[in-house]
């Protein structure tokens, strides 16, 4: 797409095909699917002039496309897309990091590829990676945005403290407006691609 960078369109577009190949099996999750990518059908502004940047946690990187290579289709195409922008972004740590006890600090990394702070500024769409060292909970927390993620390497997920479920490479999980969910990496790195809408 014009005016648009070729390894985030390839990327959107691996996203998608993602998302759409579980369509039957997660048919609550398609119509914020559908809100995200119809609006991603024009592109938005450039990025903020953030360098790219890479936090200790990135060192599982390798071995969290390693499993997602692993996945069903169209798992590897998603991760090799994403593989070849992860160079262009600036990770960050969870805000308020330094609030959660144990390992947490250098054990977790997020980076915002389309939205506030990404590679693509919009103000409706916010998509990013969260990347947890194996071991390590990603806390408990809600946002009013609805959610969707795309889960690259398996972890175990929590909604509305329920007990943990182990989600597999391909899985999708969809988090409704202000519900409490957390995550856990096991004897891996957890990968996860997610998806909100921000633009009410």
């Amino acid at each position: 797409m014009p005016g648009r960078n070729k390894n985030l369109q390839c990327f959107i577009d691996a996203a998608e095909a993602g998302i759409q190949a579980r369509t039957t099996d997660f048919p609550a999750a398609m119509v914020l699917s559908a809100r995200v990518f119809s609006a991603l059908k024009a592109p938005g502004g450039t990025k903020a002039g953030r360098l790219p940047a890479r936090l200790p946690a990135c060192g599982h990187l390798e071995t969290a496309f390693s499993q997602a290579r692993n996945g069903p289709d169209p798992i590897p195409a998603l991760t090799d897309a994403f593989a070849a922008l992860e160079p262009e972004l600036a990770w960050d740590r969870r805000p308020e990091t330094n609030q959660n006890g144990g390992n947490f600090y250098d054990n977790h990394a997020n980076a915002v590829i389309v939205g506030a702070g990404g590679l693509e500024v919009r103000n409706d769409v916010r998509i990013g990676v969260s990347l947890t060292a194996p071991g390590i909970d990603y806390p408990r927390h809600r946002h009013p945005p609805e959610e969707l993620y795309v889960v690259l390497s398996r972890g175990k997920w929590m909604q509305n403290d329920n007990p943990l479920a182990l989600k597999q490479s391909g899985d999708l999980v969809h988090n409704p407006p202000n519900v409490w969910h957390a995550m856990q990496a096991a004897d891996a790195p957890l990968l996860a691609i997610w998806c909100l809408w921000v633009g009410d």
